[in-house]
């Protein structure tokens, strides 16, 4: 190969680098739109154990499913006086990041809206999180 191919042809190598690197990116993000929020209307007082096994619960199922398989978790909190039960789900088309991301999104939702409630429900485009005082 001559010198004058060869220049030509790591220039157009060159070229098509430095293209790729302008060619733009598909940035996603979960849609953290509520579909259903409900909460159950027994309470709990902010003394009592089953708030340690609610914050227990919410935090399992937000650190847990985005690493599971199908994103799809449930949980039991491990205080037997009072029990509390979880589940989360994500959608699978999500990466990993953007299901733990949907479920920061869920979790501080169902725990702001239902506020020592013994169980609360939220629904999102791509995410579900809920927890009960009673297996479901």
């Amino acid at each position: 190969m001559t010198l004058v191919k060869r220049l030509n042809m790591i220039v157009a190598i060159i070229s098509l680098i430095g293209l790729t690197g302008l060619l733009p990116v598909a940035k996603s993000e979960p849609n953290t739109n509520v579909n259903l929020l409900w909460c159950n209307e027994n309470g709990y007082a902010e003394e009592d154990p089953y708030a340690n096994s609610v914050a227990y619960i919410l935090a399992d199922l937000m650190n847990v499913t985005p690493s599971r398989q199908g994103f799809d978790y449930s949980t039991v909190s491990p205080y037997a006086t009072a029990v509390s039960y979880g589940h989360a789900t994500c959608n699978t088309a999500l990466s990993n990041n953007d299901c733990a991301n949907c479920l920061v999104a869920a979790k501080a939702s169902v725990s702001s809206s239902c506020l020592n409630s013994i169980g609360g429900r939220v629904e999102m485009v791509d995410c579900a999180m809920r927890y009960e005082n009673y297996p479901f």
